[in-house]
């Protein structure tokens, strides 16, 4: 990737298309995490806080308040990784934290409906939106709707629902899209679990969607109560109410396919999340509307509307609370209810099977890699098990940097000094044991002993074992050597292949 000079330009258009086709979706998310800090900045006023996402991805802070000195590298099963560094954890900005929050709300989702079919109720799906023009701003759509879902579930009347249903509490998850002819489109799913029985005159079903079109009616109410004057300004008539019925939607889901088929064709996996990789991809391009990572793409090929519009949205929806389980709704289920769900500083949860670490960067070199958009590139031959020495020769062109000739060690220049003086020495006119000056075990005796190590004591993960078999290696050099005064071995210098050598040879 070619950075333009203002920040927030794209490469050439066959350049990204080839490059597209050819990345992981992982890989296209950090693509277009570079777009969206870019984005960002350029929409951000003098002195305002900077978002998160524009610095998700950076070395993590040590207890000192310093920074880590270096990020590492690793790949697990052909995907890449990386440790030390800070994520931003934020469900609506960030690509690359989306879809690892939008697969605890699908989690979130899912337990509501296990807890719920075992207490042998059903779980209503209900979705509730608003009418909207391409003048409405989305911080005035997100309160009215909002506010009317919040006032269904208070007063006497919800009382009476909850107890009438044995309504168990709601889970809640906002979703949002734009098109240039309706403009934001906002709008709530609602997960209502309820332990609804057959009376003998209507089913538990039956009863379930009614409960269902209950709460629909009196947010209508509240809508139309509320929104007079957005009905006023765009839809003329002061009693034109400003959500349709027909734009509501409710659904029993009572078996678990009805949920995964729910889910699939209804919800767009309760949020913007799920990074575009969902449904509503393929329905909102065909009715016109773009999810706020099209918006993103978009502005980062220059679309100065599609970047106000996404600097609107990061504007309004950070902090939004999505699908979390309260401690009400968990107790009456008997699960456990979520975490507050704020957007905080987070870590993927990488199992260490089948981790090999390739390598590690120095902080501020990655910082530039980062800041330059390079790293999805980084990353990718991270994935492809290219040699670190070939990944560290890529960030040096990317960066501009020149060769540098790779500073030796003391126990190398030591084990240089002696083999020139073992050259310069005649050869002895009879054999003699001379006492080894270092130890240097072969790549081949490393590779057997770190893949038996890792089999036997490391459950298969070889980046551990890599570390437990140089460290047996150096405590072997320490006992080695002539005595000195009082008996003890002086040690040798423990001399290794290169890394890279290694990690080659332990993933071919």
């Amino acid at each position: 990737m070619t950075p333009s000079g203002d920040g927030v330009g794209a490469p050439q258009k066959e350049e990204t298309e080839q490059r597209t086709s050819n990345d992981s979706r992982q890989i296209q998310r950090w693509r277009l995490k570079h777009t969206v800090a870019n984005v960002l900045r350029a929409a951000m006023p003098a002195g305002g806080k900077t978002p998160g996402v524009c610095k998700c991805g950076t070395a993590k802070r040590c207890e000192d308040g310093s920074e880590a000195p270096f990020v590492t590298f690793y790949n697990q099963d052909g995907r890449p990784g990386i440790r030390g560094v800070f994520y931003c954890d934020s469900p609506w900005l960030c690509p690359t934290c989306a879809p690892r929050c939008a697969a605890k709300r699908a989690e979130s989702v899912q337990r509501v409906f296990d807890a719920t079919e075992r207490k042998g109720g059903q779980v209503v799906f209900i979705t509730l939106t608003v009418r909207h023009g391409p003048e409405d701003e989305l911080k005035d759509l997100k309160k009215l709707v909002t506010n009317a879902c919040t006032k269904v579930r208070q007063g006497k009347p919800w009382a009476l629902a909850v107890k009438r249903h044995d309504i168990q509490g709601v889970l809640v998850g906002p979703e949002v899209t734009w098109s240039m002819k309706a403009g934001w489109h906002f709008h709530l799913h609602l997960a209502v679990p309820m332990i609804e029985k057959d009376d003998g005159v209507s089913t538990a079903e039956e009863r379930a969607k009614a409960a269902g079109e209950w709460i629909i009616n009196r947010y209508l109410a509240y809508i139309q109560r509320e929104g007079g004057n957005v009905q006023r300004r765009y839809y003329g008539e002061k009693d034109e109410p400003t959500a349709l019925r027909e734009a509501q939607d409710v659904q029993v889901v009572w078996r678990r396919e009805d949920l995964a088929d729910y889910i699939a064709k209804g919800s767009g996996a309760w949020e913007v999340a799920a990074a575009g990789a969902t449904k509503t991809r393929t329905k909102n391009r065909r009715i016109g509307g773009m999810t706020p990572w099209d918006l993103a793409a978009r502005a980062g090929r220059g679309d100065k509307i599609a970047a106000a519009k996404f600097a609107e949205y990061a504007s309004v929806m950070p902090g939004t609370r999505s699908c979390i389980i309260t401690k009400a709704l968990a107790d009456k289920l008997g699960i456990q209810p979520d975490a507050d769900g704020k957007e905080g500083e987070g870590e993927p949860d990488d199992e260490d099977n089948g981790t090999i670490v390739v390598g590690s960067l120095e902080t501020k070199r990655w910082h530039r890699v980062l800041r330059m958009g390079y790293a999805p590139d980084v990353l990718r031959a991270v994935g492809h098990c290219q040699p670190w020495q070939e990944i560290d020769g890529m960030v040096r062109r990317f960066l501009g940097e020149k060769e540098e000739e790779p500073v030796k060690s003391p126990e190398t220049q030591q084990m240089e000094r002696d083999f020139e003086q073992i050259q310069r020495e005649p050869l002895p006119s009879h054999p003699v044991m001379l006492p080894p000056k270092f130890h240097a075990p072969t790549l081949g005796d490393l590779i057997n002993e770190i893949e038996q190590v890792a089999v036997l004591q490391f459950r298969g993960s070889k980046g551990r074992a890599v570390q437990a078999v140089l460290d047996a290696h150096r405590a072997k050099a320490d006992a080695m050597g002539a005595p000195d005064d009082k008996g003890r071995p002086k040690g040798l210098p423990c001399v290794f292949p290169p890394f890279a050598e290694i990690w080659q040879a332990l993933a071919a």
